[in-house]
């Protein structure tokens, strides 16, 4: 009888064993659970197709879900086969035929060159990026700042004179170059686009001081601002403009669009242009059949030569750049559209990227579209462009890398595929 009960004894103490074993592996399930969210929403893949290094980007993704979810709950993304949840930026909300609400998130990932992940799309709140942009001031009149620079799009330099408002691009700071202030002195330093008649001073859309439209978007991974209007003195034209700004990265984007709500006559119309003052030594582009060119800012020889031989209007991209501190300015041309509202040409005259040479020293660059001829300008007439502004480093042996490392980023973006849960 005694070796009876031992055995039930020795029974009991492994079933319990095995009980408490099975709770453990329960609890831990469902910690796991909780870890790591509940069911995905979606599936998605990125896939780098240019042979360049993805240190960050930020993807766009449409993120489906139904009416009753709580966007303070968070949308986050998952690296497949890992754990750790990335919160996303919600950029909009919109509602759809089925009922449900599409919500356009942006995501921060990194890839290596020609490489595929696989991202999962979770409700929750999961680790913000480690870093984030930073505000100083009320959008429009602010600074915007990432680890690269500090964009001052405040009225710093408005005057009753010159009749600027806020929303301009009127400095930037580099902060990884001893806090390099690039500026022009009097006015603001991104002076485009711009338009001129015969005889009266030139405006820019920094004098639309009564938009007709200005929205923003603001979060930790991106920031934009569009404003639309006319200027006074310039009702026939309607001029809308986007600045775009992403935490981490060495460049923001600048959308424009002219369009001629009725007959006018421009002795000037420019775009893209960056005006600054004694701030660099050479200016070095890329012309569209792919040969590169280099000038000394400050020599009277070469500054002659770029104007017999002026950089082309559609020059893939145009810098600026000190060669002994090796900071520089670039501008990848990424969109340049003069179609009309009838999808025929708009007037051009004399097009072609200019070197100015101005006041006090300053030197500037700018597309010129009528280049100082009196040109008559049809109602309909439209003219489109977006640029990336890139804080680069000069390399003193091969001053345009970093450029051209961006520019195959920026004219390659990642492919996104949505995929089946």
């Amino acid at each position: 009888m005694k070796k009876i009960q031992k055995m039930k004894d020795v029974l009991f103490v492994i079933i319990s064993r095995y009980s408490i074993l099975s709770i453990y592996l329960f609890v831990a399930v469902i910690v796991y659970s909780c870890s790591t969210g509940t069911k995905p929403i979606l599936r998605f893949s990125v896939t780098e197709t240019a042979g360049a290094q993805r240190t960050l980007e930020f993807v766009k993704i449409e993120v489906p879900t139904r009416r009753s979810f709580d966007l303070k709950k968070g949308i986050s993304i998952r690296e497949e086969g890992t754990e750790k949840l990335v919160l996303g930026q919600v950029l909009e909300s919109e509602a759809l035929p089925s009922g449900k609400i599409n919500h356009i998130c942006i995501f921060p990932v990194s890839l290596d060159a020609n490489t595929t992940k696989i991202y999962e799309v979770i409700p929750g709140q999961g680790v913000l990026y480690k870093e984030q942009l930073q505000t100083e001031g009320v959008i429009p009149n602010a600074k915007i700042e990432n680890s690269h620079f500090i964009a001052d799009l405040t009225d710093i330099k408005a005057t009753p004179e010159n009749g600027l408002g806020p929303g301009q691009l009127a400095g930037l700071v580099l902060k990884q170059y001893n806090n390099q202030l690039l500026e022009r002195y009097h006015i603001n330093m991104h002076w485009a686009p711009n338009f001129q008649r015969e005889g009266p001073d030139y405006k820019t859309f920094g004098h639309i001081v009564e938009p007709d439209t200005m929205s923003s978007i603001t979060g930790p991974y991106y920031i934009s601002i569009f404003k639309s209007g006319h200027v006074e003195g310039y009702d026939q034209i309607q001029v809308s403009c986007t600045y775009q700004f992403y935490a981490g990265l060495p460049y923001f984007l600048f959308s424009s669009a002219i369009e001629m709500e009725d007959d006018i006559e421009l002795w000037l119309l420019r775009n893209d242009e960056m005006t600054m003052d004694s701030l660099f030594t050479h200016v070095i582009f890329l012309q569209p059949d792919g040969k590169m060119g280099i000038g000394e800012l400050y020599r009277d020889e070469d500054i002659k030569a770029l104007e017999e031989d002026p950089i082309k209007d559609d020059a893939p991209w145009v810098c600026f750049f000190h060669n002994d501190l090796h900071y520089g300015l670039s501008s990848i041309r990424l969109e340049y559209d003069n179609t009309n509202v009838n999808g025929q040409e708009s007037p051009l005259y004399k097009e072609h990227t200019k070197i100015t040479v101005s006041a006090n020293n300053g030197r500037y660059w700018n597309r010129r579209l009528i280049n100082d001829h009196n040109t008559l300008i049809p109602k309909g007439s439209r003219y489109a462009e977006k640029n990336a502004y890139l804080v680069f480093k000069a390399d003193r042996q091969d001053p345009s890398k970093e450029i051209r490392e961006y520019y195959l980023q920026l004219t390659n973006p990642l492919q996104i595929q949505y995929l089946e849960k």
